[in-house]
């Protein structure tokens, strides 16, 4: 494990009115923990565009979404895995697409477009290439739409985020703040060996902040007979805790 820290040793403190002598050291300890990822999140955005009315396009929108839903259920494997929506929308618009000759089509003007969204929550990694595979298959994305037809139907497919269950974070999180507190000891024992502080004690504390940061593996991803998404290898969770020790300000290194 890879440790950065930072250490500031002060001078007298004034306190009051009081001349006290006393020093202070803050010390930052940085700790990290990691673990693959075990879940991921997924939106299936479908849009219905060009119709004549909002009924229209919000029935056919919604006959696709549940379709869709149905495809995706056969993915769940037990309760934590889920199939969940989002409020759609309706609005009144004028569609594009590309032309043979590079510019811009006016496919429809001032037509009404709906949409809805799908979110998959799943932890079976090794599906996601199924998952988009199914979905792409049942309805193509913008690309695919026709250059001829008014009311038609796409699919924008999100990037796939990759999670921890809360139960795996919070164990990283505890794992990585024991790290930093172990890095933060190991600091000022270091430091009290060369410097000998006397009547040290901790002062204070700040609560750890923590981030993390997902880490890919250095090699490509091995060739499938699909399209195979990158897949982080790790999520590394880092924490980082600071303390300030209070000594006796007399002669030694620190001065």
């Amino acid at each position: 494990m890879r440790k950065l820290f930072k250490i500031f040793i002060l001078g007298p403190l004034f306190i009051g009115s009081l001349i006290a002598r006393a020093g202070t050291i803050q010390i930052t300890g940085n700790g990290e923990a990691s673990s693959p990822p075990d879940m991921y999140h997924m939106d299936i955005k479908v849009i219905s565009i060009c119709y004549e009315s909002t009924q229209e396009a919000k029935n056919e929108n919604a006959k696709i979404a549940n379709n869709l839903i149905k495809l995706s259920q056969k993915f769940l494997r037990d309760s934590n895995d889920k199939v969940t929506t989002y409020p759609g929308g309706f609005i009144r618009d004028t569609e594009y697409i590309p032309g043979d000759d590079g510019h811009s089509k006016t496919l429809c003007e001032r037509k009404w477009k709906t949409w809805n969204t799908v979110r998959l929550t799943l932890h079976d990694l090794k599906s996601l290439p199924a998952v988009q595979d199914e979905i792409l298959t049942y309805l193509a994305p913008i690309e695919a739409l026709q250059p001829n037809k008014k009311e038609q139907s796409f699919v924008q497919l999100s990037s796939p985020e990759f999670s921890l269950t809360d139960e795996n974070r919070t164990k990283l999180r505890r794992q990585a703040q024991q790290a930093a507190l172990q890095d933060a000891k190991d600091q000022f024992l270091n430091f009290d060996a060369n410097c000998h502080f006397k009547s040290a004690k901790l002062n204070s504390l700040t609560p750890p902040s923590f981030s993390s940061v997902l880490r890919y593996a250095s090699k490509a991803a091995e060739t499938s007979d699909s399209a195979t998404p990158v897949i982080p290898e790790n999520i590394t969770v880092t924490a980082t805790w600071n303390f300030i020790w209070e000594f006796d300000s007399t002669p030694g290194c620190y001065t």
